[in-house]
């Protein structure tokens, strides 16, 4: 298989070389003795799958990491296997036309791109933009709260020459600072398509009830917006429905005997691109690049934001060049990187989900509150004891960017050196969230975010 369906495998072969177990044993904590065991089993052991979460990328090589995972399966073969590969974000296998969803071709040349990851530091004027973002609109999204460097964001939406509009169905921690705060509708009120994650299959989404009051969907905002602008375009004027038929490639062979009206009839339809008994996209090589060949070397590779997450712009591409091979880079925030900023803060904290909110989503709402618990803090015995905390204490967590604070967890699921605190809990309703701490610094490819790639320290707060 790497013979007849990749590129690469003699220069990856190279470096991959001096990247012995006991190199990875010393960085990660891992046995050695376990990682060669676990090299063994998924080079032998056939069909393996492996199935990336959100998560791995975000530190300072994040893209690195996903880039070398993602070269296993060519390595070992288990493309040729059903069920065996790769998989992460389905998205990419079904027919959604980005460009019509998004329109580049009505973003005038030259406008300008800022990350939501750093809206705090373009509204403070750290990003020097000029000229300066005066108003903006927010919606189905709660920065204050998700996105790096809180106080920043909260003290660029504090300015009293900002003008901000939010459309929302409470008044989140975003919401808060608007000027004009539009209600918008809730999913059962209208009707929508729901974007996959991770599997393969179109789901349609009923418009169950009339929306009260003014709430109105957000494509109806948009489309009053056009026309109150001017905009003459026929998309404008698409109403829910015709959105939906233009949003789908409906003649894509992904949708053989699939169309709107088989979606409201039936919900949903899995994507005609093969079955879990038979689906192996990459037995005969077939990937989507120009050689048609898994590419573990790209000459002359360049970083860029993925065309959806920008609204298919491809203005203001970040174009850094990228290293032709994958390898390892570390944290940007460690003790090896960083030994000054480790004296200060010498924890590193990982962010990950809460169970009973999604995102920043029902973390106002009481009985999703009560099933989360307050904000906890999962920090070692050694580190514990080390900072004189004791189980339930009320700890801190901070750095040079703000601080948190929630109640000490003291547990064996932690390794000495490292705090877990899971995100989405709302900054008027704690003591600050997680993201105060977070740095809005980029990873090394697809300006993805750095979630865990801060280091921080604990203390019992006062």
């Amino acid at each position: 298989y790497v013979d007849n369906h990749t590129v690469g495998f003699k220069e990856l072969k190279e470096r991959a070389g001096s990247r012995t177990p006991e190199w990875a044993a010393e960085i990660t904590g891992v046995p050695a003795e376990d990682i060669r065991k676990l090299a063994y089993e998924m080079a032998t052991e056939q069909p393996v799958g492996i199935r990336m979460g959100v998560a791995l990328e975000r530190h300072y090589g994040g893209g690195q990491t996903i880039r070398a995972v993602t070269c296993i399966p060519a390595l070992t073969g288990a493309w040729r296997h059903v069920g065996g590969g790769v998989t992460q974000f389905g998205v990419w296998e079904h027919p959604y036309k980005f460009d019509v969803m998004c329109r580049p071709d009505l973003i005038p040349e030259g406008t300008r791109v800022v990350s939501n990851l750093q809206i705090g530091r373009a509204l403070t004027g750290e990003l020097q933009l000029d000229p300066p973002i005066m108003s903006m609109m927010c919606w189905n999204s709660n920065p204050v709260t998700q996105a790096p460097e809180t106080d920043k964001i909260v003290e660029g939406l504090m300015r009293e020459d900002l003008f901000m509009v939010s459309a929302e169905h409470f008044i989140s921690d975003t919401a808060s600072y608007a000027d004009i705060l539009l209600p918008a509708t809730m999913g059962a009120e209208m009707e929508d398509m729901i974007l996959s994650w991770g599997h393969l299959y179109l789901t349609y989404n009923t418009k169950c009830a009339e929306a009260p009051g003014e709430a109105i969907p957000n494509n109806e905002i948009f489309r009053q917006l056009a026309a109150r602008l001017g905009f003459e375009e026929e998309n404008f004027k698409w109403s829910d429905t015709e959105c939906l038929e233009h949003y789908v490639d409906w003649s894509s062979p992904a949708c053989e005997g699939i169309d709107l009206a088989y979606m409201r009839e039936h919900g949903f339809a899995r994507l005609k691109v093969g079955t879990p008994d038979d689906r192996a996209p990459h037995r005969e090589g077939n990937f989507p690049t120009p050689t048609g060949k898994c590419m573990l070397k790209v000459e002359g590779a360049t970083n860029f934001v993925a065309p959806p997450f920008r609204q298919m712009y491809e203005g203001f591409q970040p174009g850094e060049a990228l290293d032709p091979l994958p390898d390892y880079l570390g944290p940007r925030e460690s003790h090896t990187n960083d030994p000054e900023l480790a004296k200060r803060f010498p924890l590193n904290i990982v962010s990950p989900k809460s169970h009973y909110f999604l995102n920043s989503c029902y973390a106002n709402m009481e009985d999703k509150q009560k099933g989360q618990g307050e904000q906890f803090v999962m920090i070692s015995q050694h580190d514990a004891e080390a900072r004189g905390i004791r189980d339930g204490d009320r700890v801190k967590v901070g750095n040079d960017r703000g601080a948190f604070k929630g109640v000490a967890r003291i547990t064996d699921d932690v390794k000495a050196g490292i705090v877990v605190a899971t995100l989405g809990y709302w900054r008027q309703l704690n003591e600050g969230t997680v993201n105060s701490i977070s740095s809005g610094a980029f990873t090394d490819m697809g300006h993805a975010p750095s979630f865990s790639d801060n280091l921080v320290e604990v203390s019992r707060a006062n």
